[in-house]
């Protein structure tokens, strides 16, 4: 028998608790936005924060929501393309790889440098647990286009979601 320490225990409870705060938080920003197109990129804290949120989310693909609701699942390049010309405001919402700390151009190619320069870097919308943070503490991007990537990082930090209502700034870097 496996048992945690305390300290683990308060860790995963904390964690937790970040989730939800993180979830109820993006749920007030989407029903605050009304008309905006959210695309979640892929990973698990997405997963869990989009189940808090009562939407069904793939683990490793890039899922979208417009008005509290799913209009795309497992979305490729091409299928969010076809998404920002029906609903041309949008925020693409993402987190970061545990440990390597890249958010964008590694796990989610679907969110090309199109795609972002057409729903702009400013809408970008980066989420993460202060415990993810604490292992990952800069945050890289590896779009592929060394323009984009250098515009992007020449922003010096990029805001994270860490709770409801909180948000820690977190240096950047590119790949």
């Amino acid at each position: 028998t496996l048992i945690q320490s305390t300290k683990e225990l308060q860790s995963l409870e904390g964690e937790r608790e970040a989730l939800g705060g993180i979830a109820d938080y993006l749920e007030e920003l989407m029903e605050r936005d009304g008309d905006v197109l959210y695309i979640l990129g892929p990973g698990s804290t997405l997963k869990r924060v989009a189940e808090r949120i009562g939407v069904e989310k793939t683990l490793l693909g890039v899922d979208a929501l417009y008005g509290g609701r799913a209009v795309g699942r497992d979305l490729s390049e091409s299928d969010i393309l076809r998404l920002l010309e029906k609903y041309p405001r949008a925020k693409v919402v993402l987190s970061p790889i545990g440990g390597q700390g890249f958010f964008l151009g590694r796990g989610n190619q679907q969110i090309s440098p199109e795609v972002i320069r057409r729903v702009g870097v400013e809408n970008i919308v980066v989420v993460s647990t202060p415990g993810k943070l604490l292992r990952t503490p800069l945050l890289r991007v590896d779009t592929g286009d060394p323009d984009l990537d250098r515009e992007i990082v020449k922003r010096g930090y990029v805001r994270v979601i860490t709770g409801y209502r909180r948000e820690r700034m977190v240096s950047l870097s590119g790949g």
